[in-house]
């Protein structure tokens, strides 16, 4: 099952405010609890799918995503927005109290820094590559 998590978060652009996140993977989440909540997915990474193409990968998603999720709970986020994907996302870097959450992801082996394209995660062999 995929649910999303939800983290309560000062969102600071302006000003900080209170809001929720949705963190619906290792590098998507949505601003706010609405149907119109603002889809984001973190433009310098890429972490595993949940529905990957191996056990490992999707065993590495959700600890990507709950790893996520501790570090922007109860954290000060700031969204740099970049542009939007293909899908409509906005694309951004987040930052919880000024450190980048992809690199610290990336850091931690939980996602690897975006190439331009989507690769493999699973060898022939059904192991993380």
């Amino acid at each position: 099952m995929n649910s999303h998590i939800i983290v309560q978060v000062m969102l600071c652009a302006l000003a900080c405010e209170p809001a929720e996140i949705r963190v619906w993977d290792g590098d998507s989440l949505r601003l706010g609890m609405s149907s119109q909540a603002e889809a984001v997915r973190i433009f310098n990474i890429d972490a595993p799918e949940i529905e990957g193409s191996c056990a490992k990968e999707s065993a590495l998603a959700q600890r990507a995503k709950v790893r996520l999720a501790e570090l922007l709970d109860g954290g000060r986020i700031e969204i740099l927005r970049q542009g939007a994907d293909r899908y409509g996302r906005t694309l951004a870097a987040v930052r919880v109290n000024g450190v980048d959450v992809g690199d610290q992801l990336v850091g931690e082996g939980l996602a690897r820094t975006w190439a331009g394209r989507r690769e493999p995660w699973c060898g022939d062999d059904g192991s993380i590559l």
